[in-house]
């Protein structure tokens, strides 16, 4: 059964701490930097007991492989692998010599293996061809081609014996276990164990429907290069037939090898495969996940403590924090600012709401802003914030269908900070409301006079004239 986040419920866990038994996301784990004596890894820390969890899975991280098909055609499509399968396509050409021919082949499903390989690491990139990954391991190769002549040496031997309707059967069964035999064979890097019944029909049974999707998926992908060369045979010509139906065999054959690696990575448990968080790569851009910052360990902290109903100890804990020189960043300020609401506790609400509001309204987040005010205003209807925060408010205020209030805040704010640059543009602004929202020519008039006065010299001034004569009609 799928574990769930301890601090968010609906979503899958992936992490367990040894020491308490919880089980986190990652977005919930606090994340230490090992330092260099440790290779600079990631330690990933239960946040109630600050010891380092274990991974215990990756559903929340690998999508299921039905929903990315589209990048399993896409996968070879790199300049090395495409050139290295164009050329070894040229083997196909070499009828003379059936050597070069399966040296070709044993090349392509060399690379095809490597490249299994590397995606049941989680790195679903191909493997560079100059890199050892696409060359070593020659012997799991010879494992295949060894496996590949057993089967048909004993399918041979059934379809001699017991005819060809039984021996049609085993080939069918042996097609659809085939898939299993070779995620053993990367699992255990044995023959044997791959030969074994036990194993190999074991698979199947772990992996549940997705072992059959698949088996679909791979049939259909064995028949494609035949279906690709009767759709192109019309455009090319004769001569060429081999070439591109051996190309495409290539080209397919690293996709179904990519596909079954993608198999085992996303049923890696249920199998038995380990791998690491931390290998799991979808492109060939370096991706270091970072440690915590000061402001993350905060709130991950506060989260914890509200998880368990420690909400006074939370609400400690932030204030302990600031008061150490702690600063806020958005996400941190918003859970702060609502736990106090929560907790009705007004003042100290409205002590936090200017830091709140300055993240809010940097962010555009013109109703979450324009509720904190609301909130704040009802519990002080005297209360001033920074007056680019004053500002803007307004403008929303007006935006929103609320004109009086607007002009509230923004008269507020010209009485309240009189040197602040943002004043010219409050006067402005509740001139204009008055004129267009509240119908108020005489107010609009009154303001702008006051402002053409006080500022005569400002920037704006052009245009503060321009719209005094264009409300007064001249």
């Amino acid at each position: 059964m799928e574990s769930a986040c301890y601090i968010h419920p609906t979503r899958p866990a992936h992490w367990k701490c040894p020491k308490c038994n919880q089980t986190y996301c990652s977005d919930c784990v606090i994340k230490h930097d090992a330092g260099p004596m440790a290779g600079n890894r990631i330690m990933r820390m239960c946040p109630k007991c600050t010891v380092e969890t274990s991974w215990i899975g990756s559903s929340d991280i690998i999508k299921p492989f039905w929903e990315r098909l589209p990048k399993f055609f896409t996968y070879p499509l790199s300049l090395g692998p495409m050139i290295y399968m164009a050329f070894l396509a040229l083997g196909a050409l070499v009828t003379w010599s059936w050597i070069v021919q399966l040296v070709c082949w044993a090349l392509v499903l060399n690379y095809s293996y490597a490249a299994l390989r590397q995606t049941a690491q989680g790195r679903l990139v191909p493997p560079p061809l100059w890199d050892d990954t696409a060359t070593k391991n020659l012997g799991q190769v010879l494992k295949q081609l060894v496996l590949y002549i057993i089967l048909l040496v004993v399918s041979f031997a059934i379809l001699t014996k017991f005819g060809p309707i039984i021996g049609m059967l085993f080939v069918l069964l042996t097609l659809f276990l085939l898939p299993s035999m070779i995620i053993i064979l990367v699992n255990t890097q044995s023959l044997l164990t791959t030969l074994s019944p036990n194993a190999f029909l074991a698979i199947p049974f772990k992996i549940g429907k997705g072992y059959f999707i698949m088996f679909v998926f791979l049939t259909l992908l064995l028949f494609a290069p035949y279906s690709l060369l009767i759709w192109v045979s019309p455009g090319i010509p004769p001569y060429l037939y081999k070439y591109v139906l051996g190309f495409a065999e290539n080209y397919y054959t690293l996709i179904s090898y990519h596909l079954m690696g993608y198999v085992l990575l996303q049923y890696h448990d249920r199998i038995g495969y380990e791998i690491g968080i931390d290998d799991i790569k979808d492109s060939d851009a370096p991706r270091k996940e970072k440690a915590d910052d000061a402001e993350t360990l905060a709130l991950k902290r506060l989260e914890m403590l509200c998880r368990d109903g420690k909400f006074d100890d939370a609400i400690a804990h932030i204030q302990k924090w600031q008061n150490e020189g702690g600063a806020f960043n958005p996400e941190l300020s918003k859970r702060y600012f609502d736990l106090l609401k929560s907790r009705q506790m007004t003042t100290e609400m409205v002590k936090h709401a200017n830091t709140y509001l300055g993240f809010a309204v940097d962010q555009g987040k013109k109703n979450e802003a324009l509720d904190a005010y609301n909130i704040c205003i009802a519990e002080d209807p005297k209360i001033t914030f920074d007056p680019k925060i004053m500002f803007k408010l307004g403008e929303w205020l007006a935006d929103t269908g609320h004109p009086k209030d607007a002009i509230k805040i923004l008269s507020r704010l010209t009485k309240t900070f009189p040197d602040d640059p943002q004043v010219p543009m409050s006067y402005f602004r509740a001139a204009q409301i008055y004129n267009d929202r509240l119908m108020d020519l005489a107010s609009a008039k009154k303001i702008l006079k006051i402002l053409i006065k006080k500022f005569p010299e400002h920037d704006m001034a052009p245009k503060f004239q321009n719209y005094q004569a264009h409300i007064s009609g001249g």
